[in-house]
């Protein structure tokens, strides 16, 4: 694995698309829900830990034992709420499911939030994460992957087809989209600000191989 689950003290799942039940079984850890994606689980048999949010998406009947937290603000999503909640209770850091189904602008603002963390998210074929200082990842070569600033760094990269040096990404601005491995160790330095990674999990055939 690109990571060690075992350094993460939770699972979050949001409202978007979920790993099938054999992942849950797999990682023991807590499952927070964030309101509706308790329906999710529920169909793959899993009761989470807690359910939170302001729970207009969730199914009345999943509201029983005092595991949920019903909190109407408005000015808050419901992923901010539920992080808010694994901060309060010590699941920070967390590995944090569903942030890429739904709408374009539900996932910008979930990518927003998520940049404030220093947890993961996990998608279908992805893997996503906030970097700053020096990292190596050791990779097939031909991994497809992408690094952005959010909202800016400067980075310099070894192992990439399209390497970077002392390059500023920024978003809004120049970023480093659909890259390649050309090595199984990849270098990346941050020497300032903050890098999102997404990292493609299986093999992507296109014109980019």
């Amino acid at each position: 694995m690109i990571v060690k689950f075992d350094e993460y003290k939770s699972v979050l799942c949001l409202h978007g698309d979920l790993p099938d039940h054999k992942f849950f079984q797999k990682i023991q850890l807590p499952i927070i829900a964030a309101d509706g994606a308790a329906n999710s689980l529920a169909a793959m048999g899993i009761m989470p830990h807690m359910i939170i949010g302001d729970l207009d998406s969730v199914r009345q009947d999943l509201l029983v034992d005092g595991k949920f937290i019903k909190l109407g603000d408005q000015n808050s999503s419901d992923f901010e709420k539920a992080l808010n909640y694994l901060g309060n209770n010590n699941f920070l850091p967390s590995i944090i499911l569903g942030m890429n189904g739904g709408y374009m602008d539900h996932v910008l603002n979930n990518i927003n939030i998520f940049a404030q963390t220093n947890s993961i998210f996990l998608g279908e074929n992805i893997l996503g994460l906030m970097l700053m200082g020096t990292h190596l990842f050791n990779l097939k070569i031909g991994t497809k992957l992408s690094l952005f600033g959010i909202p800016k760094c400067r980075i310099t990269t070894e192992g990439l087809k399209w390497n970077l040096s002392m390059k500023e990404l920024a978003f809004p601005g120049f970023n480093s989209c659909f890259n390649r491995t050309t090595l199984g160790n990849v270098h990346i330095r941050i020497t300032s600000g903050t890098a999102l990674l997404i990292i493609y999990t299986s093999t992507i055939v296109d014109a980019g191989l």
